[in-house]
């Protein structure tokens, strides 16, 4: 009964005990914000706005840029605009090359970005686990084995990215599993629930990774054991450049603090890493290995 009257105690002081922290924010030095995540075999698009302070509501984009694009240091042509800020490009992005932006905004300092995209990756073999371990509630969860090239011999950086394939009648929707019950040293090394990594720890020219993943959705038959469904599915491998690498390590912080409960997890605030010359934004890329459909045993096994 006493830990009763503690809880309801404590849970009053949380509902009434409430600070305005801040609703006005200081003047924010507007600059031209430019975006972009591109990769090797697909045309350059950039998106350009205005970055406003913490309360705007809306965000501007412009429409009246000049974005000027040099490959090799070479100009190639001007991007041409689309709608809502976007403007596009005709050059398809290749490994090793440099591409850089430069871009007038009428009645600002012209801002100026440039990226090195990296040599495309390699995947050697990729082996489905569909029952890897269980959850402290007893449902089972499957795992991906894959071995990849690694450049052991100078800093890389790499991204791995699964997708489930569901299939709803002639319906088709993709879904990104997310990885959990982390054991592989090199993700523990980056501290974060994300297949995002560097090549630190890797110290040959091949490292298999064992990435144990959830699909969010389970079932059980005949009141037997639960077991996350699994999918056919497709793995993406990118080599990506360091930029990026900063960028969503960042973007994965902040979208940690911005949709925190302020219970379980904390509010926090986290800026955004930028490689923007004279503004904001990012403008980063990289090179991918796509592997074909891949379509798990599930003899014995039932969704």
């Amino acid at each position: 009964m006493r830990s009763l009257f503690l809880l309801l105690a404590i849970l009053s002081l949380l509902a009434s005990c409430r600070t305005l922290v801040q609703d006005e924010f200081p003047d924010f030095e507007q600059k031209p914000s430019l975006n972009a995540l591109f990769s090797a075999g697909d045309t350059l698009k950039v998106h350009v706005s205005l970055a406003s302070k913490l309360d705007s509501t809306r965000l501007t984009v412009v429409e009246n840029a000049a974005v000027d694009l040099y490959v090799d240091q070479v100009f190639k042509e001007q991007f041409t605009y689309t709608q809502n800020g976007i403007y596009a490009s005709t050059v398809i992005a290749e490994p090793q090359k440099e591409y850089s932006c430069k871009v007038n905004v009428p009645g600002f300092e012209a801002i100026e970005c440039s990226q090195v995209l990296p040599s495309k990756p390699n995947i050697i073999s990729i082996e489905h686990i569909n029952i890897a371990g269980k959850d402290e509630e007893g449902t089972s969860y499957p795992a991906i084995k894959l071995t990849f090239e690694n450049s052991f011999e100078r800093e890389a950086f790499y991204e791995i990215e699964i997708r489930n394939i569901r299939r709803f009648g002639d319906e088709v929707y993709i879904g990104i599993p997310d990885i959990h019950f982390i054991v592989d040293p090199v993700i523990l090394n980056e501290g974060m629930p994300i297949a995002l990594f560097s090549n630190d720890l890797i110290t040959d020219s091949l490292y298999t990774m064992l990435l144990n993943y959830t699909t969010h959705s389970a079932s059980s038959r005949d009141n037997g054991p639960w077991r996350t469904e699994i999918y056919p599915f497709v793995v993406e491998l990118r080599q990506v450049t360091e930029d990026y690498y900063r960028f969503k390590k960042q973007l994965h912080l902040y979208e940690q603090g911005r949709f925190a409960d302020g219970i379980i997890t904390s509010i926090t605030n986290t800026n955004l890493y930028s490689n923007i010359e004279n503004g904001y934004g990012i403008f980063a890329g990289y090179s991918s290995f796509v592997s074909d459909t891949i379509t798990p045993n599930t003899d014995g096994y039932y969704y």
